[in-house]
C-alpha cells in the first residue's frame, strides 16, 4: 500500500530556481560574486605591472615645473606639473608618485613620463617598485583561495538549503548567522 497525502493537504509545485530566494542561497551565486571581485582586484594589479613595464621601457626623464599642488579634504596630494616634450609640445600631467613634502607652485621636479600616455607623470624610481602591484594581486588571490576552500567544504550545506527553500521546507532567513558544518545528515 502506498502513502497518500491527507485530505486537505495541498501539494504545491516547487518554486522556480530563478527566484531570488533560491539563487541568493545557492553557493554558485556567491562563488560568482567572489570570482568577479578577485578578477577586478587582480586585473588592477596586472594593469599596474603593465603600466610600470611600459614606463620602464619607453619612459623619458625630464624636469617639470609644478603648476598646482594642494591637499584635498579627503586626503592625499594633488600635483599638476608642466612638461615640455622633446617635440616641443607642452603637457600638464598629474604627478602620481608624490614627494614627501608638498612642493610649491614654480618648484622644479625630476619626473619620468610615458610619451604614449601623457596624462600622468611619475617620480624616477617608481617604475622599478613592484611591491604595490604584487600586494594588489595577492589581495585578490589569497582571499579568493580561502573562500574557495571554505565553499568546497560547505557547498552541500548551502545547496541543500537552497533546495529546501525551493521545495518550501523551513530554512533560516537570509542574513541570519549560521554555522554550517562540513557534513549534514542525509535526508530521509
Amino acid at each position: 500500500m502506498s502513502w497518500t497525502p491527507p485530505l486537505g493537504a495541498v501539494q504545491r509545485e516547487p518554486r522556480s530556481r530563478w527566484r531570488p530566494g533560491y539563487w541568493l542561497r545557492h553557493p554558485a551565486f556567491s562563488a560568482f560574486l567572489v570570482g568577479c571581485g578577485v578578477l577586478v582586484v587582480v586585473n588592477c594589479g596586472v594593469g599596474e605591472l603593465v603600466d610600470r613595464e611600459h614606463l620602464r621601457v619607453r619612459g623619458e626623464t625630464t624636469s617639470a615645473v609644478v603648476e598646482k599642488a594642494r591637499k584635498p579634504r579627503r586626503g592625499g596630494v594633488l600635483i599638476r606639473v608642466r612638461i615640455t616634450t622633446p617635440r616641443g609640445e607642452v603637457v600638464r600631467p598629474r604627478l602620481i608618485d608624490t614627494p614627501e613634502h608638498l612642493p610649491a607652485p614654480g618648484d622644479r621636479l625630476a619626473v619620468i613620463y610615458d610619451p604614449e600616455d601623457l596624462e600622468y607623470a611619475y617620480r624616477p624610481g617608481y617604475e622599478s617598485s613592484m611591491s604595490g602591484p604584487l600586494w594588489l594581486i595577492a589581495l585578490g588571490v589569497v582571499p579568493g583561495l580561502l573562500y574557495g576552500w571554505y565553499l568546497r567544504r560547505t557547498w552541500s550545506h548551502w545547496r541543500d538549503q537552497a533546495e529546501d527553500w525551493r521545495h518550501r521546507r523551513p530554512v533560516p532567513r537570509l542574513g541570519e548567522r549560521q554555522h554550517p558544518g562540513p557534513r549534514r545528515r542525509p535526508r530521509a
